[in-house]
């Protein structure tokens, strides 16, 4: 029995100690869930915040992009502003003026700008600007930093201008000046008395792109719209009837005023020489009637003979204008002023990614290309600007036998009459000194371009033959006019009146035309003309020079895009002119041609936008590359 109970109590010890480490084994066990769902529930909240601070800082680099574009659109001026130490400015070459005390601009050290409204979010930006004058373009990084998360971004800015639009008018009625009419300009939307007619869109007319005008849209039934149509409110006016035309881009919109300036002269600035951070490659200046005549392979030949000086700059102090100092330099680039005055015109490439500027003979005496009293251009005769001549109705003069006169670059041509409109049963003689002037900033251009550049003219820029892209992809011109941009479309008269003179008896009127004589100088029925180019006449109009008289001609089509202060005729309804197909060039949205018009004030919008490894770290020093440069 003894030996029982041993073996017993022996037993129920053990029993305990089995308990003892079950208890010891399950209470490890407990405590190291514990323990681990304590880290998972850190570790998520860690991860959290990780991943709220990953997307506060692109939030943050969103607001700084929005901040750039506001300063933007709120000062044109603002795309010379920026820092020319930080990397991604200083390897595009880009070039300021000044940092405009923006913090924002800031590429080392802790100092970032704060997201309005925000505890915890940061940006700080760079610009690009070298494609700005070239194309238009605005690229920026933007970094944005929240917690220990940092983050960029590169996005392409453009301006909302005249060039995002396949036609574009500030008025839709024409140029009284040009009609000859006494009415009073002023919106179709608005009251008035006299108020001059709109000018419609016909039946034949489609347009293949977006359009614009501050004022609103007449057209007929039949015009086909194949993009958007927004204009100051959303009602297209019939021609006649209730419809006003086949909306296949989606019914018209309103939008904001967009405004034409008054004046292109700005454009002359990037003529000098002496502005390096506003103009750091200076294009080329003409003086007086200059004709272009685009070769097809790249190049050009320009004449221009009242021409001294290509490339200026300005004293401050006087306001002297001088000819640029390398001399040597201009004449590579814009040509020699011997070959510009010579008969055979100065053949060059066609400006790289620049501007010519056509500009008046100067009348200031300190300026170098100004001309003194009775002096003229060497080789420069037969004109009637060196003659004193009685200007007949084909440029022809009483003084010589009916020898022609022109302006010195071939117009009028021999034997185009000048038409100054109808009066009665007759068409009045123009005046052609005045059509073709002098000593006006006229620009005469035709010919296959390939390129990338503008011309701008402080008088009329003539389409004087097809303008035709060499290549459709990589080719971009454009035609500014401060006047007009104006298809040449010379007149000519078979049949003048004549009129009973005393002791004199009949003798030609040549200051009249009888109506059965006016017709057509160089085109006949059904001809037509294809421009392809950016066009914009900031106080004037695009028009077809006698759109008004001769047979019904053929197609208009332009290649890119048309603004313009008035509208502008190129055709009477189904008898005379040309029928339009005009066709919006889409590179035109993200791309413009070099150092084009500008708006007076306008928005920028994004055209493309990706995110870039990040440029920064979080104590705002730059983030490098694995040879250790900054990114």
């Amino acid at each position: 029995m003894t030996r029982l109970r041993s073996v017993l109590e022996r037993a129920r010890d053990e029993d305990r100690g089995m308990i003892l480490g079950n208890v010891l084994i399950f209470g490890t066990v407990m405590m190291l869930l514990v323990a681990t769902m304590i880290a998972v529930s850190t570790s998520g909240a860690v991860k959290s915040a990780t991943d709220r601070n990953f997307q506060n800082a692109m939030a943050a680099a969103y607001a700084g992009l929005a901040d750039y574009q506001s300063k933007l659109s709120n000062d044109n001026g603002y795309a010379l502003h920026g820092n020319s130490s930080a990397q991604f400015s200083k390897a595009s070459g880009s070039s300021f003026s000044g940092q405009a005390d923006n913090i924002a601009f800031t590429n080392a050290g802790s100092t970032w700008a704060k997201v309005v409204g925000s505890t915890d979010q940061w940006y700080r930006y760079e610009v690009d600007n070298s494609n700005y004058s070239a194309k238009g373009v605005l690229k920026v990084r933007v970094t944005g930093k929240s917690g220990g998360s940092v983050r960029s971004l590169v996005a392409n800015l453009k301006g909302d201008g005249f060039i995002n639009y396949l036609y574009f008018t500030n008025y839709e009625s024409s140029n009284p000046a040009i009609t000859g009419s006494t009415c009073t300009t002023v919106y179709q939307w608005q009251s008035a008395s006299n108020k001059c007619a709109a000018v419609q869109f016909a039946g034949t007319d489609v347009l293949n792109g977006p359009i614009r005008t501050n004022d609103v849209f007449t057209a007929a039934c039949a015009t086909v719209f194949n993009g958007p149509v927004e204009q100051h409110d959303t009602s297209v006016r019939p021609a006649s009837g209730t419809c006003a035309g086949t909306f296949n881009g989606g019914a018209a919109s309103a939008v904001p005023y967009l405004g034409l300036p008054a004046l292109n002269s700005n454009l002359s600035q990037e003529t000098r020489v002496d502005l390096p951070t506003s103009v750091p490659r200076p294009g080329c200046l003409y003086t007086g009637p200059t004709r272009v005549s685009f070769l097809g392979n790249g190049k050009m030949t320009v004449w221009s003979p009242w021409t001294k000086a290509t490339q200026v700059q300005v004293s401050g102090s006087t306001g002297e204008v001088k000819a640029g100092a390398d001399t040597a330099k201009a004449a590579a680039l814009c040509g020699a002023v011997a070959d510009l005055q010579s008969s055979a015109g100065a053949t060059i490439p066609t400006l790289p990614t620049n501007l010519m500027y056509v500009q008046d003979i100067p009348s200031a005496a300190n300026d170098v290309n100004a001309w003194a009293a009775n002096t003229f251009p060497s080789r420069y005769t037969n004109t009637y600007c060196t003659t004193t001549v009685t200007v007949r109705s084909n440029g022809s003069a009483t003084t010589t036998n009916n020898q022609a006169f022109n302006n010195g670059q071939g117009f009028p041509a021999p034997g185009e009459w000048v038409n100054g409109g109808q009066s009665g049963s007759y068409y009045q003689t123009g005046s052609a000194s005045d059509t073709y002037s002098c000593s006006a900033g006229d620009v005469f251009v035709s010919g296959g371009f390939s390129g990338a550049m503008t011309i701008a003219a402080s008088g009329t820029v003539w389409v004087t033959d097809d303008i035709t892209y060499a290549s459709a992809t990589n080719d971009v011109l454009g035609l500014v006019g401060q006047n007009a941009v104006e298809i040449y479309n010379p007149a000519r008269c078979s049949s003048y009146p004549t009129t009973y003179q005393p002791r004199v008896g009949y003798v030609t009127d040549t200051t009249r035309c009888n109506q059965s004589g006016v017709g057509l100088l160089n085109r006949s029925s059904g001809a037509g003309i294809t421009i392809s180019a950016a066009m914009a006449s900031n106080a004037g109009t695009f028009w077809n020079q006698n759109y008004d008289i001769g047979p019904k001609l053929g197609v208009l089509k332009v290649v890119g895009s048309i603004a313009q202060n008035w509208r502008g005729a190129v055709a009477t309804t189904g008898s005379t002119g040309f029928s339009k197909n005009y066709v919006y060039d889409q590179r035109l949205l993200t791309t413009a041609p070099p150092k084009f018009l500008q708006p007076v004030s306008t928005s920028y919008g994004v055209t493309t936008q990706v995110e870039v490894q990040t440029a920064y770290k979080v104590d705002g020093s730059c983030a490098t590359t694995s040879s250790g440069a900054c990114r």
